[in-house]
């Protein structure tokens, strides 16, 4: 287990977590099991969390101030060093129908960011020719980490690329340093509402690709349609099973008028189930 993640944890949590290789998620929730997730599945552990180990967690992924993370709070997380992100759950603290803050937090979800240095064979083409690409895949098979290493690659073959990090699960910045590397001539907006983004982006960083994951809603797709009318190439990810029915859905249907290749993960964690060309684009 990395320093950055050892740190985080109790020693009887952490001595029951050193028992797992290739940690991708640890769920911690009060007087719960421990659960964890690696490459390899997911395990149910004997440990107990108490609101104790939740606490301690917090107290040192915050360096002791919850307040100096106040703003990413406000959008359900906090980043670490190491590329590690925890969700968190509690009780809402509402401002004027706005979520302020969250309190009382006693279930976290610790997720640690992979890079991978192979990519599967099927999507060196798009690398080599690159064009509008969607990578589409359930959770936990490896869509972000496919993600990260495509524009890393795609970076420093020379396009000047945009990450649009809204949740800081591409890049994982902390205190303007990106932990992981998204390649030479990759610039990173983090914590920004993706919606707000585009258009700005678009005209001040020039980029020749903007990057950015698991997209959601028709304003979105709406803002990825525009940006490829404006000249700019787009790599985006989605949760999906299947590719016409994600495309069947009149929110992202406008995308098939822009995606010119679609990758599906499946079966295993980073495997290529199917790759799609659509010539007409």
């Amino acid at each position: 287990m990395k320093p950055s993640l050892k740190r985080l944890f109790r020693e009887r949590m952490c001595e029951c977590l050193e028992k797992f290789e290739e940690l991708c998620e640890i769920r911690v929730r009060s007087n719960k099991n421990l659960v964890v997730y690696t490459f390899g599945g997911r395990y149910v552990t004997d440990y107990i969390a108490t609101q104790e180990d939740i606490d301690y967690i917090l107290k040192i992924a915050t360096s002791r101030s919850l307040y100096a993370v106040e703003e990413s709070i406000k959008c359900g997380y906090i980043s670490c060093d190491g590329g590690i992100r925890i969700g968190l759950s509690g009780e809402a603290v509402l401002d004027n129908g706005k979520l302020r803050s969250i309190k009382n937090i006693n279930s976290l979800v610790i997720r640690i960011a992979k890079s991978v240095q192979n990519l599967p064979m099927e999507v060196l083409p798009i690398i080599n020719n690159f064009d509008n690409t969607l990578i589409l895949s359930p959770p936990f098979l490896g869509k972000t980490t496919l993600l990260r290493e495509m524009t890393r690659r795609l970076s420093d073959k020379g396009n000047d690329i945009l990450v649009i990090d809204e949740r800081n699960e591409i890049s994982a910045t902390v205190d303007g340093k990106q932990n992981l590397d998204l390649g030479a001539n990759t610039d990173v907006m983090v914590g920004v509402p993706k919606i707000a983004c585009y258009e700005g982006a678009v005209r001040t960083m020039a980029p020749d690709i903007i990057v950015t994951d698991e997209i959601f809603g028709e304003r979105e797709v709406d803002c990825l349609v525009d940006s490829v009318r404006s000249g700019v190439k787009v790599m985006a990810t989605a949760h999906a099973c299947n590719i016409d029915k994600f495309l069947l859905n009149k929110s992202y249907a406008p995308l098939k008028e822009i995606m010119a290749n679609y990758l599906l993960l499946g079966d295993s964690v980073g495997a290529v189930k199917e790759v799609r060309y659509n010539c007409s684009v």
